[in-house]
Order: structure tokens, then sequence, then C-alpha cells
């Protein structure tokens, strides 16, 4: 298009034109080195990096983040902890020996050496049930590592999202001032020739001044963008440059395959956690009751003192008179009561969470699809175009095609921002689903 708009300037302008511009005119510079290094968009490092999709973006991040990691290691802890439940009571060996003042004509009588072998004994299923107990606790820590997971790729996913909506702003904003300055050259030529007034000159440079504060922000926010993603994905060489590929295209729900009634607020991974750290709770209160029972230890004891050898068999256990775990145990009722009103208050919040993105969702997708059936785009593509052509021709004041660029930017900003909206609702009811993966849908 930027060809096409500068043959029609020469054109028209002839070789008066190729007179007042000189050979060697600087090319329109947006940005220099030191900045197209400060917003991580150096060519010649961009070059020898792979673009990354969104799904390459996920598989890196959840193996290099070291906070997704470490969030991971917490499974690895609750297992350990189920190995340490089940594991039998240890038994006890006691070796004695008794010499000092020990003589056949002593009163102390000769030296004395005993042995002595102790084995607790489970009488009530303790270790059986704090197995079941520490299992339940390793199912919650998976549940809530999935609920981590799930808030982990929502936030890559928006940040991703947001990347490419700010890098449309920037493609259409740079095209706009690149057309803003030929166009500035152009009006200067018409000044001089004294066909318009130098004041006209002075609008449209001030309104070039406008869009590139704009363009120069839009970059800022990209490269603030690619901050917050090399944090989420784990990159920490601020020297390798990320790029990512994708267009920010509007895809309906019906194409994605996504029936927004077809979901079960059971499976959320919070709420399972909490279910599952409730049925914990219960099988706990069991677990206190069976402690009241203290382990049963036998033992046996060998002695020898002299001529004597004496063996001997023993049972010792502690009477639960007035510790009974009676503390623990009501401690343990009221988490499992405390943990139901959670549970139901979850499904609540889930329920009504799901419902507003639900709405957004449909809403978002039902504006697009009327800008989509109406042409949108395309209507006023040729609007802004036709209003171009008229004010080059001289058939137009630069009052109404600087409305026309107005608007055509406007619009453009409009349509490319609720394409980002709705895939941000799109992000946000697959994870107030629970369901971040495409293949579940």
């Amino acid at each position: 298009m930027k060809l096409i708009w500068k043959f029609l300037i020469f054109s028209l302008l002839g070789i008066h034109s190729y007179a007042v511009f000189p050979k060697e005119k600087a090319v329109y510079e947006l940005h220099s080195k030191e900045e197209l290094f400060f917003l991580g968009e150096d060519s010649r490092a961009q070059d020898a990096k792979e673009k990354w999709n969104l799904d390459e973006l996920e598989n890196f991040a959840v193996t290099s983040n070291p906070l997704y990691l470490r969030e991971k290691q917490n499974i690895g802890m609750a297992r350990g902890d189920i190995i340490t439940a089940s594991l039998y009571y240890n038994p006890i060996m006691n070796m004695q020996q008794q010499f000092i003042g020990a003589s056949a004509s002593a009163a102390t009588g000769r030296a004395e050496t005993s042995f002595i072998y102790n084995q607790p004994f489970d009488m009530s299923g303790v270790i059986p049930q704090r197995e079941k107990v520490a299992k339940q606790e390793f199912l919650g820590t998976i549940a809530s590592f999935r609920d981590f997971d799930r808030m982990f790729r929502l936030r890559l996913r928006q940040n991703f999202w947001t990347y490419l909506y700010v890098t449309e702003q920037i493609n259409y904003q740079k095209e706009f001032l690149e057309n803003y300055q030929d166009l500035l050259d152009l009006t200067k030529l018409r000044a001089e020739k004294g066909d318009i007034s130098f004041l006209e000159y002075d609008r449209l440079a001030l309104e070039r001044v406008q869009i590139e504060r704009e363009y120069r922000n839009a970059r800022i926010l990209r490269a603030q963008v690619v901050k917050n993603l090399r944090i989420l994905i784990g990159i920490s060489d601020i020297n390798s440059p990320l790029s990512i590929k994708g267009r920010l295209e509007f895809i309906s729900t019906r194409e994605f395959g996504i029936d927004l009634n077809d979901f079960d607020i059971e499976e959320r991974p919070d709420l399972v956690a909490l279910k599952i750290r409730q049925q914990k709770e219960r099988m706990n209160i069991e677990l206190k009751k069976r402690e009241i029972i203290p382990p049963l230890t036998l033992g046996v004891e060998f002695l020898n003192k002299g001529n004597e050898n004496v063996t001997g068999l023993y049972a010792a256990t502690p009477l639960p008179l007035f510790d009974r775990k009676q503390g623990e145990i009501l401690k343990s009722e009221e988490a499992y009561k405390k943990l139901g009103f959670d549970v139901d208050a979850k499904r609540n919040e889930i329920m009504s969470e799901i419902s507003a993105a639900i709405k957004e969702l449909q809403a978002r997708e039902s504006q697009l699809l009327d800008y989509q059936k109406m042409g949108l785009l395309e209507k006023n593509k040729e609007v802004q175009e036709k209003s171009r052509l008229a004010y080059i021709r001289g058939a137009s004041n630069l009052v109404t095609f600087l409305e026309a660029e107005k608007n055509y930017l406007s619009v453009l900003r409009s349509y490319y921002e609720i394409i980002y909206l709705y895939y941000n609702a799109l992000e946000g009811y697959k994870a107030s689903i629970g369901k971040m993966d495409s293949s579940e849908f």
C-alpha cells in the first residue's frame, strides 16, 4: 500500500518533485540501534533466534521456570510423607555390662551382663490409617499443583495475547507514521507552490508527532510484556531476544470446538484439592481415635551373672487414663466441618466465575461476528483510501483527510482491542472451568 501511495504522489507531482527533493534524501528512521536494543528487538540477534508460538512457550516454561519447578517439588515432598507414614515401629536393643566393684567376694557379687530386645506393635491399625491420610495429602498436593499450573498458564497466555495485540498496534501505527511523513513532504511542497497555506503543514506535523508518541509508547509496552514473558518462561539472558510468532486473528469458539455449556465444576483443580483435603480430615479423625490405644511393646531379656543365666519375657503399654487425644480429635472434627464450608463456598464462587466468563466471552464474540459480517475493516479501509486520494488530488482539504485518518486508526485500535479482549475472555473461560488444554474440549 505504501508503494502505491508513493507512486500516486510522484505521478501527480511529476518532474517538479524530482527537482525539489534531493537524491541524497535521508531515510526516515524511527529508532536508533540503541533504542532497538533497549526494546529487545535487535534485528541481528532477532534473525538468529527462532520465533516461538504459544505451545512452544508453554512447553519451555514448564521445564525451565524456577518458580514452576519449585512448586512441582511439593509433589515429591508429599510422596516422601507417604513413605514415612507407612514405615513400621523400629525395634529397640539394649545391652548392659556391670563390672565396677564386681568380684566373687564382693557384696555386689559377680559381673552382670544383660541383653534386652523390645518391639512395639500396632494394636489399633494406626500405621495403615496414617498411610491413608498421607496418600490423601499427596493427592491434595497434586490437585494444588494442577491449580497452580492452571493459573500459571493463564498468566502466560494473557501476556502472549498482549504481545500480539501490542504488535498489531505497532504495525499499523508504523505504517501510518511513515505515510504521515510522506504526506508531510507533499504538504510542504504544495505549501511552497502556494496551493495551500503553511498552516496545514504545521497542523499535519503536529498530528504526526502525536502518532509517533503513541507508536513509541506501544513499543515500550511490548518491551515490558517481553520482560514478563522472560520471567514466566525462565529466560535469564537479557541479550537473547524473545520473538513471538502469530497474528491477532479472530477464530470463533465454534471453530475451536468449544461448547460453553459443556463443563463440570467438580473438575476444577482448586475445588478438587479442597474436597481431597476434606476427606483427609475425615480420615484424620479416625486416625486420632485409633491413636488413643497406644502401641504394645513386647520385650525379651537375657541376664548373665556368674554361673546364673536368666531369660525372660515382658510386655509394656501406656495406660490412656488422662490423655485420650480429646483435643486433637475435636480439632480434626472442626477442621473437617470448616473444609465442608470452604467446599460449598468454592462451588458458589466457581459458578459465579464461570457465569461471568461466559457472558463476557459471548459479548466479545457476538461483537466480532457482527464486525466480520459487515466487513468493518474493509469498508473503513476503503473510505480511508478514498479520502487520501482526494487530498492528494486537491479535491479535499486537510481537515477532512485527518478526520478520515483518525477514524481509521480508531477503528483499527478498537477492532484489535476487542479481539485481544476476546482471547483474554476465552482463556479466562478455560481457566474458570479448569481446562486449559484445547484437546480436552
